[in-house]
């Protein structure tokens, strides 16, 4: 294998996500284009310092994301990654491509938000609606950044389900996905954590007082603000 590529050895923790991800960098870098075959399991084995059974759980990984194809007598043939919707491919794109795919996929989530906000109002039953302020206290009591961005996540999880829409629910999740985790770039966008307490205690009092244009106005609102917080944590992390 050309020893300048630019695979780095996982840590060892999650071993076998950390191989993933490396290789999805590796992919999307332009390392193993598309239509390629990936090097011998011993060469990439050998490469990462990993043994081959966590790396054969990566490539298993990259199987069910569709970006690697196992083929008799070829090996893992490479996919277009641009075809795919897995969310660590998308994160992995919000890296490569930088601010500009970044503020498309917060376009995107914002818009969502603003659905997503107006239904839970129209549709909320109260048992679910009563969660809301449960989830907001999560948040409130978070005691970093990482945590109160787990919390977020958990209580937009709460605000989906109010909304009885379950492809919605796939939909929003799949973009939540591509910006969450706590070892996410943009996690410094959680650190002021009275402007996120801030915003969502407005939707919990949109939703559940059943005022749908408050609740879109509320989720919007606080979309756009986030996503400016997150850019601005992304220009830093980069």
């Amino acid at each position: 294998m050309n020893q300048s590529s630019p695979l780095v050895p996982p840590e060892r923790h999650r071993v076998d996500e950390q191989i993933a991800a490396s290789i999805v960098d590796a992919v999307l870098d332009g390392t193993f284009p598309a239509g390629s075959v990936l090097p011998p399991e011993r060469d990439l084995a050998a490469h990462l310092g990993v043994n081959r059974t966590s790396l054969r759980q990566a490539l298993a990984r990259l199987q069910q994301m569709g970006l690697i194809e196992t083929r008799h007598g070829s090996g893992n043939v490479v996919a277009d990654p641009a075809t795919l919707t897995h969310p660590v491919i998308v994160e992995g794109l919000m890296r490569r491509l930088g601010p500009d795919f970044l503020v498309e996929m917060l376009e995107l989530r914002t818009a969502f938000g603003a659905l997503i906000g107006r239904l839970a109002a129209e549709r909320g039953q109260q048992p679910m609606l009563e969660q809301l302020p449960a989830a907001l206290a999560e948040v409130s009591v978070a005691g970093s950044a990482a945590l109160r961005q787990e919390a977020e996540l958990g209580f937009f999880d709460v605000l989906i389900q109010a909304t009885g829409n379950r492809a919605l629910a796939l939909l929003y999740r799949w973009v939540q996905q591509a910006f969450g985790g706590r070892e996410h770039q943009l996690t410094a966008a959680y650190r002021d954590g009275d402007a996120v307490v801030a915003g969502l205690t407005r939707i919990v009092a949109a939703v559940t007082s059943h005022d749908p244009d408050a609740a879109a106005t509320a989720v919007e609102q606080y979309a756009r603000d986030s996503a400016l917080r997150m850019i601005a944590a992304a220009q830093r992390h980069g």
